[in-house]
């Protein structure tokens, strides 16, 4: 596996989270959300990529974390009990030192998805909350970073994938978060990645989480 350069908004979004870590530990403000009762929300929503594929919760399946931050997804699915083969990548090298120090019996690759060489598949590939900043980047730039992104996570999945973006049905914009309208984000998706969609729109954030599958999700 080759770490590679990491692309030019991969970096812009590294050098904003190592500070807010530096600054916050690992908590919700160290990966800049809200409120701690958001974050599991979020991860819930992650883990329904799952539920949505399978009966019942498919145990001993494989996750890649993308922009894994310092493992909460992974606490939050020790906590629940459930049994995952799970895999974190994150480019903010403190917070990959804190997660390697915290969870020393599961992998963290320091990298950026769009350039790492990964030579192995898995069976789920996620990614909460990177696509929900754009910070200076022009919303054109974004698009296309988002665009490689969700074409990368799927290619490395042998199920399906999730992702969160913020949705524009909202009452007022902040101009360093990235929106995106889900009738856009669902043409793009239906017409370039895959004709198994699912959007969620029908949670209490600012956001939507989009499930992309291989074959038909439920």
């Amino acid at each position: 596996m080759s770490i590679g350069k990491p692309s030019p908004i991969s970096a812009l979004l590294r050098d904003h989270y190592e500070n807010t870590f530096e600054l916050h530990g690992p908590v919700a403000k160290g990966v800049d959300w809200g409120a701690e009762e958001d974050v599991v929300l979020r991860y819930e929503k992650m883990l329904e990529v799952i539920q949505r594929d399978a009966s019942s919760f498919d145990a001993g399946c494989s996750i890649l974390d993308v922009g894994c931050g310092y493992g909460g997804l992974l606490e939050h699915v020790k906590r629940s009990g459930l049994s995952i083969n799970y895999t974190g990548i994150d480019l903010c090298e403190n917070m990959i030192t804190h997660a390697r120090q915290r969870h020393d019996d599961n992998a963290f690759i320091i990298g950026d998805i769009l350039t790492y060489d990964i030579s192995c598949s898995f069976d789920y590939v996620v990614c909460s909350g990177v696509l929900t900043q754009k910070l200076t980047a022009s919303i054109q730039e974004m698009d296309r970073f988002a665009n490689r992104m969700i074409c990368r996570m799927f290619e490395l999945c042998r199920r399906g994938i999730a992702f969160n973006i913020m949705s524009t049905k909202v009452n007022f914009m902040v101009s360093n978060l990235y929106y995106r309208h889900p009738v856009d984000m669902l043409a793009y998706c239906l017409s370039q990645v895959t004709d198994n969609v699912i959007v969620d729109h029908a949670y209490r954030l600012y956001e939507y989480t989009t499930y992309l599958y291989r074959q038909g999700g439920r």
